[in-house]
């Protein structure tokens, strides 16, 4: 049982909330802070929260010639990127140093290995993935600090046949046992994974990982957590924007009729994020799930909008006490992530009876739930 708080933007006093406190730790985000803001952050952690609170740093080093952020600002980053031969070894040795003495300022539990989205995801860039990361893993030797090899995988690649074989069979070659997951996906923001192919091959690296002996950690995680767990990763990652899906541009856009961050609940029953009209009837249909009705933030989140009131924070907060619920009822074996699959297509079915309920998002259908109910009944036979 372990789930991570993914860091985002203004996301720091999330992790202190009272009612998240079955978070296992934080990644954190140096795209969204300087390093004095991490510093101050890791340091009031320390002192708030639990002693087996896990830091991971992450140097965020993904895209750093169109996403960069607060990465500038920071020593370890590459200041030739830009014109770097981003193939030589040495060059990533070099920026794993850096990050290293970097990351121990910040006194971490772990440190991942840094990783950029490559232009052509072969075999050998996953190589040089278990050369850098086999290099902070030497450096971290007889240390405290774990090392952590962070691993991006092309999402739509792994339905390619005998790519999860190929990519594991590099990935487990590394001295860590511990694997930083990153499913590089153009996906956009609070939109589900729909290709069942390429869902049953990224379910198969994990579950080929995890049978090699490496703790899996998937990040930027949404509602997929149930693919993943149901695959066997060891932990997940997400964060207040429902996953903060990094490598896509758009990621925090909202619809343009929108104007500004609008408010979601995450509800079990349709594994979706609805808007508050739709929630509004839904409530009124009586189809709220028994974990919605748990959940600590959900009578607020009611209460806000009964009484016109704003409720974006109570709805970051909603969200993010049901992914380490469900995370935690995964592990513990108390449901099945195809149980509650089941169930959510079961439900899409009956909103398309009369009354028909149409959703305020036209996307927002549930057509995802027989794509990943395929995924996970063709898991084993596929290769």
């Amino acid at each position: 049982m372990a789930t991570y708080h993914q860091m985002g933007n203004d996301s720091a006093n999330l992790t202190f909330d009272l009612n998240l406190a079955t978070y296992k730790g934080s990644i954190l985000s140096p795209v969204n802070q300087t390093s004095d803001e991490m510093l101050k952050y890791v340091e009031k952690t320390r002192e708030k929260q639990r002693t087996s609170f896990e830091v991971i740093f992450d140097p965020q080093l993904y895209s750093p010639r169109s996403e960069r952020g607060c990465l500038p600002s920071w020593p370890y980053f590459p200041k030739d990127v830009d014109t770097a031969d981003l193939s030589a070894l040495d060059w990533w040795k070099q920026t794993a140093d850096l990050v290293l003495s970097t990351a121990l300022k910040m006194a971490p539990n772990a440190i991942c290995s840094p990783a950029m989205v490559p232009r052509t995801f072969s075999d050998a860039y996953y190589e040089q993935v278990v050369l850098t990361s086999d290099h902070l893993t030497q450096c971290l030797t007889g240390s405290t600090h774990r090392s952590i090899m962070t691993a991006i995988v092309d999402l739509e690649q792994t339905g390619t046949p005998n790519y999860s074989n190929t990519v594991t069979s590099i990935l487990s070659r590394a001295k860590t046992n511990e694997v930083y997951l990153v499913f590089y996906s153009t996906t956009e923001p609070r939109r589900e994974q729909k290709d069942t192919e390429a869902l049953k091959g990224a379910m198969k690296v994990i579950e080929k990982l995890e049978s090699a002996g490496m703790r899996v950690l998937v990040g930027f995680c949404s509602t997929d957590v149930l693919l993943w767990k149901a695959a066997g990763a060891t932990a997940c990652a997400t964060g207040k924007f429902f996953n903060i899906r990094r490598f896509t541009l758009g990621r925090f856009d909202e619809p343009k009729d929108g104007g500004g961050q609008i408010p979601y609940w995450i509800e079990e029953a349709l594994l979706a994020l609805v808007r508050q009209s739709d929630l509004i009837r839904l409530q009124q249909r009586g189809m709220l799930s028994e974990a919605s009705r748990r959940n600590p933030f959900g009578a607020d989140i009611i209460n806000a909008f009964t009484n016109n009131k704003p409720w974006l924070a109570l709805s970051w907060k909603q969200y993010l006490w049901w992914f380490a619920d469900v995370e935690q009822r995964l592990t513990l074996k108390s449901v099945t992530a195809q149980d509650l699959i089941n169930t959510a297509d079961s439900n899409w079915a009956s909103l398309e009876e009369t009354p028909r309920m149409i959703f305020e998002e036209r996307k927002n259908d549930g057509s995802w739930t027989r794509e990943w109910l395929r995924a996970i009944e063709e898991l084993s036979s596929f290769v």
